[in-house]
């Protein structure tokens, strides 16, 4: 009986001291394992029909690298961009994306944290609405010998600019790095000409027709 009660008295005092330990221990600030990233703090969001993805991280001792992923039906998505983690340890890191390119009226974006032992972490898919219809145009509609065009909306970047005839064929190329630019329509009969427009990473931005008289 006696030895049961000492190796009681023994158990409760292990249990104590770790008690004890594990507390000091937190307050002497002895590192805590943080999850590599808040993926409830990831965000995506249209500006200008660009989709701006934002998150932040905790401690990135573990991490190699983030994904973010793309899908315009929630379910399969694909790698968009890769970004190299910047390996942040004791303090807080903040990341900004973009995809300038919107395929869909309606995109879903998440978040892949994959950590240097291969292992990945994913955050829930957030949807982002994009105005598909708000591609840039030219204007005016209607232009005489020689005018200045607009491109309405520009999102600043390189345009090239081609002319056509009813029938296809070409009759002038621009290329356009501004918001708007001179056309000189000397020699071109009067009527209606088709224009289209296309971008750096895009064989086709959108299409249109303008009235030379």
């Amino acid at each position: 009986m006696k030895k049961l009660i000492f190796f009681a008295l023994i158990s409760c005092s292990l249990l104590a001291a770790a008690q004890t330990f594990g507390q000091s221990s937190m307050d002497n600030n002895s590192p805590v394992l943080l999850s590599p990233a808040d993926h409830s703090a990831f965000v995506a969001y249209a500006e200008n029909n660009i989709v701006i993805m934002r998150w932040a991280t905790g401690n990135e001792k573990e991490v190699d690298h983030y994904v973010i992923e793309h899908s315009v039906d929630s379910v399969h998505f694909d790698p968009l961009h890769q970004v190299v983690s910047k390996s942040a340890i004791d303090m807080d890191s903040s990341y900004q994306d973009a995809d300038p390119y919107p395929i869909s009226p309606v995109n879903y974006y998440r978040l892949v944290t994959v950590n240097s032992d291969g292992i990945s972490e994913y955050s829930p898919a957030v949807r982002v609405d994009v105005n598909t219809a708000r591609t840039p145009v030219l204007e005016p509609s209607v232009i005489h010998m020689g005018s200045t065009l607009r491109l309405d909306p520009y999102t600043d970047q390189l345009y090239q600019i081609d002319f056509f005839t009813a029938n296809g064929q070409l009759v002038k190329a621009y290329t356009v790095n501004s918001s708007s630019f001179t056309i000189n329509t000397t020699g071109w009969p009067v009527g209606m000409y088709f224009y289209r427009i296309s971008g750096e990473h895009q064989p086709l931005v959108t299409a249109g027709k303008i009235l030379v008289i």
